[in-house]
């Protein structure tokens, strides 16, 4: 077996990136050349599908080195764990695995044992039968299980497979021997009957020669009663079966069963236990109670590990759990071997204790995830994790009685975690009783009780020195959160070959990610390996780091992009040295003055501590500094206008560049004829099917990405080399997807600056507009130093590249005049530019009364569009007309008039040429740029056979964006798609898998293109073929006008109302009290009142009860209201004359009151003798004869007896009236 040294390394930070792009934590072993430990900054976390094309970057080989998927297990904290094993040459690398650790389908960390650099240095000469005959004669056994028939048939039942067979089935494998050298061997296992025995053997292939030997055997429903032997009353699950009960059962897992060897040692004669009526009280010379103590402590076994951990049994598939009780004759032992337990009797005391049965599962429980081999320090593990639980397993199900030992119900112990010294055992790693030798697997029992202390210690607590002399205290944490820790470690990060080393590292682990960095659990793991001899006792650490990937700038503003790469911290405080602070986690900082800067961190973890590091001149701002840039993350840089630099990707120096980004940058030297752009590395993620279609590097002959593309690059193709614009303006594009993100690119650029005077020449895009946007490229030559345009409506710009908008319909000459040193030069292009611009529609507005719908219309030249909004919104609907929803208030909408586009064709043509019908499953696609929003319409397609096809545009990451299913008939026709296609490059329109659909493999000549709107590029199976999808129907945008505004006005209805107030003697004063009027209709019930005033005064003449009538009018209609009052108008003073007029008081004093249901033409007075009065009279209100209501002043009469002539417009009344 082969020993490894102890000695690890951690690297944290910057020098963990020196190792490992993207990581802030890396461990390194001597057992491998590869990191068994790497955690990644949260930036740069790989997505897992990313897994296979990240990890070859570090092959040797790569090639040749391949990943198998184990497992895949999730755990109680959000983790899923994947396990892969290496293969090299697609032959297994003994204990080569590895797993990550994710989240949210990124890679948080990875551990495991891998190798890089492999190469195999014998080949396999010798036949697997040889190779069988040397371990055979190894074991030199008297008989092997699969020579008995018996055995033969049950592991066929056990298995319930009938191929499954004892006999060796060899695999070739590679081994990492002791020297280094990795060998091709034959792998297999021999299991022995006689002796009983169970072997794997590595044979060298090429001779023969024993590699290593690893030993196999690891030694140590209804619902029933059992009376077991060790641990009382128990409940059962058991089977009925034939009219009794077998120790059977199917709730848990795939079962659990439990079988009498009658001291015999073939398992294919073993029989069931049975119980007549479930109340197994099988109590007999046989110890047969001692079955119902394995049967229930399997039960616990599983419950055990479901309930505390969520685990299905020992392979968290529900592996069944076999127990065979009374092996051979006085057997002192028990095994698991692989597929089962199997228990011995003693001398008088089966080994079915709950603790000794979790102590064998637990060994299936290793050998199928940590998978620790059974030799040296691993096999220590092995027992020592199998002894903490079939400890904590023996808690879980005995609580009251369960203590520290194993194996105590036989009689006497075996080994104790509690003292391990008691036994004989160390309690030290490399202490007292360390065992050295080769007995024993190496020592595996008695150097198991290290790890058991150390579990005791974690649980419970204590103090003391260790045999190495550390004096140490550990506060327990109890047995819960120890098994815990202890199981995670086991099942998520051990691997066959992990030493003591490994174990006190991944459990301090194991416990950072259960509980959290510098927590008591944290503590109380570290200290109980340090009170064990591993490791140094608890120190809460912060180490405060960062970088930054460009901390030199050559003017101002210069901005440093800061990395944040400390441990252990939450929190952070940033001194960038020119007086400005920060505490974001990793920030960007901008520089304004010039100068040499020291910058501070100081990092705070709470209970973990603080720490902070200082970097002197750390940024340097000079104008003698090299120009450095680096493209942003994602996004348009400033554009370059110096004539040398250097520019990195989003990643900087060190780091990688981003996911999901498009970042574009343009170096335009003033006055340049020409850039030149040299690369000096570049390691950009390769695409598939020879093209660049994940990420890559786009290089573009002018000052955008609308320039002539000089192509694409990546790993696939390599790097670009030196490239040269023909003008003085070059653009650069790196592109990348979701997942892996590699170092980049790293470039210089120089100029030639121009000798001659310039020659002016530009581009525009469009020709034609119905917007007025239109976009003006300069593509003069020989570096012009300043640009004047005219764009032929009176307006100007001094911009090389400017985007204008026209207001006004027309068609307008462009010009352009460029200048550099030596001259100036001048184009026109008449007629260049036609601006066609939509009117707004015509507009008519719609009103309804009261709640309801409204209609509105509107005209134009092509189709009216309603919105909710005046811009943006929700489109309501279509067409010259719109009824609106129910509404009850006036509310606003809007029209617009949309004028389509003529259809615009793109694509090969050769839908039934050139080519054939293709019927494979892949799924196959165009790839194609789109540089301006538009729909795709229709194609044309040739299938062979009708039906269903599901049709996908899928952005450049294979996300898909739009899908349809189109029922396409046989033979060529133009199917509808209407795909929105956003702008963007690598697009994908994606056909199904067994397409029956025409592929042209011949005469293809990509790209198809319309200019400044699609170009279709390439296949994904590359140039030679053209999948599906000929002739594509596309269209822009409609032609938009302004929108209009339109009222839909809700009138109300009049509602009527009034208030009134009784004044006496009959006046009534009324308040109109209606709502939405327009005219008013007064009737006061006396058949002779009425007004419109809106709020009339009346006096009635006589004492009555009257219904006063309201009506109330506006354009919606009428509304009517009454209400009584009752008029008491009579008394002494009052005076009725015919019943039409009313004179009041009589007698009176100064001043008297004529009401009249008429209009008063005149009032006269005379004496008793009939002599007129030549009397004044003065009207006081109103003003004037001719009212129905006045009243008269008459100071200038004396006392006496008078009669009154009134005459009113219905005739002459006279009465006797008195002044007093």
């Amino acid at each position: 077996m082969l020993t490894y040294s102890l000695s690890a390394k951690e690297y944290f930070g910057a020098e963990a990136q020196k190792l490992i792009k993207g990581a802030n934590q890396v461990r390194i072993t001597e057992k491998t050349d590869f990191p068994d430990f790497i955690v990644f900054n949260e930036l740069n976390q790989i997505p897992v599908e990313k897994f296979n094309s990240w990890i070859k970057l570090y092959m040797k080989n790569p090639n040749k080195t391949t990943f198998k998927l184990v497992s895949k297990n999730n755990d109680k904290i959000g983790y899923i764990h994947i396990k892969y094993q290496q293969l090299y040459d697609n032959k297994m690398i003994d204990g080569a695995v590895i797993t990550l650790h994710t989240k949210n389908n990124k890679i948080i960390s990875i551990s495991g044992n891998i190798y890089k650099d492999i190469e195999v240095v014998n080949n396999n000469s010798i036949s697997s039968e040889i190779a069988i005959n040397f371990a055979k004669k190894f074991m030199n056994a008297k008989s092997y299980k699969w020579e008995i028939q018996s055995e033969e048939k049950q592991l066929k039942f056990e298995t319930n497979n009938p191929n499954a067979t004892y006999y060796p089935s060899p695999k070739l494998k590679i081994i990492h021997n002791k020297n280094g050298a990795f060998k091709q061997s034959y792998n297999f296992t021999i299991y022995s009957h006689n002796p009983i025995d169970k072997k794997e053997f590595f044979i060298d292939a090429s001779n023969g020669v024993i590699l290593d030997i690893r030993q196999k055997l690891y030694d140590a429903d209804v619902t029933g009663t059992a009376v077991t032997k060790y641990s009382g009353n128990q409940t059962i699950t058991t089977d009925s079966y034939s009219g009794s009960y077998r120790l059977r059962e199917i709730g848990r897992g795939n079962g659990i069963e439990t079988y009498n060897m009658n001291t015999g040692t073939n398992y294919g004669s073993a029989t069931d236990f049975t119980d007549a009526d479930n109340y197994w009280n099988n109590v007999n010379p046989q110890i047969d109670e001692a079955a119902t103590d394995a049967h229930w402590a399997s039960e616990m076994t599983y419950d055990f590990y479901f309930n505390n951990f969520g685990f299905n049994s020992i392979d968290n598939a529900g592996f069944k759990l076999l127990s065979y009780v009374h092996y051979d004759v006085s057997y002192s032992n028990a095994f698991w071997d692989g597929s089962r337990m199997t228990y011995g009797d003693g001398s008088s005391a089966p080994f079915t204790t709950a603790d000794i049965a979790g102590h064998e599962i637990t060994h299936g429980l290793t050998e199928f995830n940590a998978g620790l081999i059974y030799q040296d320090e691993s096999g220590a593990l092995n027992e020592g994790y199998s002894d903490i639980f079939g400890t904590a397993i023996e808690f879980y199900a005995k609580p009251s009685v369960a203590n520290w030992t194993i194996a105590e119900d036989l009689g006497s112990a075996f080994r104790s975690l509690q003292n391990p010294n008691d036994f004989g055992d160390p309690d030290t790693y490399l202490g007292t009783n360390w065992y050295t030798g080769t007995g024993d697997n190496g020592g595996v029992h008695t150097n198991s009780q290290v790890i058991g202390h150390w579990f005791y210690l974690l649980s419970i607590g204590g103090s003391g020195t260790n045999d190495i002399g550390n004096a140490y205290i550990v506060n327990g944490i109890g047995i819960a959160e120890a098994q815990a820790i202890a199981f995670r470690t086991l099942t998520v990060y051990l691997t066959p070959s992990s030493t003591y080393n490994d174990a006190k590292y991944y459990s301090i682990v194991s416990a950072i990610d259960l509980f959290g960095a510098c927590t008591p659990q944290v503590e109380a793991t570290t200290n109980a390996m340090y009170a064990i001899g591993l490791g140094s006792a608890y120190v809460p650490t912060v180490i405060a780091d960062f970088t930054a990937p460009v901390t030199s700038g050559c003017v101002t503003p210069f901005t440093v992009n800061f990395q944040n790469i400390s441990s252990n911290a939450s929190s952070f405080v940033w001194n960038f040295g020119d007086g400005n602070t920060s505490t974001l986690v990793n920030p960007s900082h901008t520089y304004n003055l010039y100068g040499n800067f020291n910058v501070t961190l100081s990092a705070n973890g709470g209970a973990c501590g603080t720490d902070s590091i200082l970097k002197s001149s750390f940024v340097s701002v000079s104008t003698s500094n090299p120009c450095i840039v680096i493209l942003p993350l994602d996004g348009t840089a400033t554009t370059q206008t110096t004539c040398t630099g250097k520019l990195f990707d989003g990643g900087g120096p060190t780091g990688n560049y981003a996911d999901l980004s498009d970042a574009i940058i343009t170096i335009s030297p003033s006055g340049a004829s020409n850039v030149t752009l040299n690369f000096l590395s570049f390691d950009v993620e390769p695409g598939d099917a020879g093209y660049c279609n994940y990420d890559y590097v786009e290089i573009f002959d002018g000052p955008s990405t609308s320039s002539t593309s000089l192509g694409q690059w990546c790993n696939l193709n390599g790097s670009p080399g030196t490239i040269i614009s023909t003008t003085g303006s070059i653009t650069i594009l790196m592109h990348s997807d979701q997942g892996l993100n590699l170092a980049g690119f790293e470039m210089d650029w120089s100029c030639s600056l121009a000798s001659t005077p310039p020659v002016a020449n530009f581009s525009n895009n469009p020709i034609s507009t119905c917007t007025g946007n239109v976009s003006f490229t300069d593509l003069s030559s020989n570096g012009p130093t300043s640009w004047l345009w005219d764009f032929g409506d009176g307006n100007t710009s001094t911009l090389q590249n400017p985007s204008y908008t026209y207001n006004n319909n027309g068609t307008y000459n462009v010009s352009l005049t460029v200048t550099n040193t030596y001259g100036s030069d001048n184009i026109t292009n008449n007629n260049l530019v036609t601006v066609n611009k939509p009117l707004a529609p015509t507009v008519s507005g719609g009103s309804n009364c009261g709640t309801g719908t409204v209609v509105l219309s509107a005209t134009g030249s092509g189709v009216i569009h309603w919105f909710d909004a005046a811009s943006g919104g929700t489109e309501l609907g279509t067409g010259n007309s719109f009824t609106t929803p129910s509404i009850s208030s006036t509310t606003t909408y809007y029209a617009e008039d949309h004028i389509a586009q003529a259809s615009q064709y793109v694509g090969n043509t050769q839908s039934s040429s050139n080519g054939s019908t293709f019927t494979n499953t892949n799924e196959h696609y165009l790839i194609f740029d789109c540089t301006k929003a538009c729909t795709l319409i229709s194609v044309e397609v040739n299938a062979t056979t009708n039906g269903n096809r599901v049709i996908e545009l899928r952005d450049n990451s294979g996300a898909t964006l739009q899908t349809t299913t189109v029922n396409i008939p046989s033979g060529v026709s133009r199917i509808t798609l209407n795909f929105n296609i956003p702008v963007g490059t690598n697009l994908r329109l994606v056909g199904p898998g067994s397409p029956n659909l025409w592929r042209s493999n011949a005469g293809v000549s990509f790209p198809y293109a319309i200019a400044g709107l699609v170009s279709i590029n390439n296949s994904d199976a590359g140039t030679q073929y053209y999948y599906y999808f000929y002739d594509w129907e596309i269209k822009e945008p409609d032609c938009v006008s302004p929108r209009v505004p339109v009222d839909a006005t809700i009138n109300p209805f009049a509602i009527a109302g009034f208030s009134l107030i009784d004044n006496g003697l009959g006046n009534v004063s009324f308040t109109d009290a209606s709502q939405n009027s327009s005219s008013w209709n007064w009737d006061f019930g006396d058949g002779s009142g009425t007004s419109t005033v809106v709020s009339p005064n009346y006096t009635y003449l006589a004492d009555g009860t009257y219904t006063i009538t309201q009506i109330v009018t506006n354009s919606c209609g009428s509304d009517t209201t009454t209400q009584t009052i009752t008029v008491i108008v009579t008394n002494e003073q009052i005076t009725m004359l015919n019943s039409q007029i009313k004179i009041y008081p009589n007698p009176f004093n100064q001043k008297i009151s004529i009401l009249s249901h008429s209009e008063i033409k005149s009032v006269s007075f005379t004496d008793v003798l009939g002599k007129q009065l030549d009397v004044k009279i003065n009207l006081i209100n109103p003003i004037a004869i001719g009212s129905k209501n006045i009243i008269i002043s008459t100071e200038n009469i004396v006392q006496g007896i008078y009669f009154i002539r009134i005459e009113t417009s219905t005739g002459k009344f006279t009465h006797k009236i008195i002044k007093e």
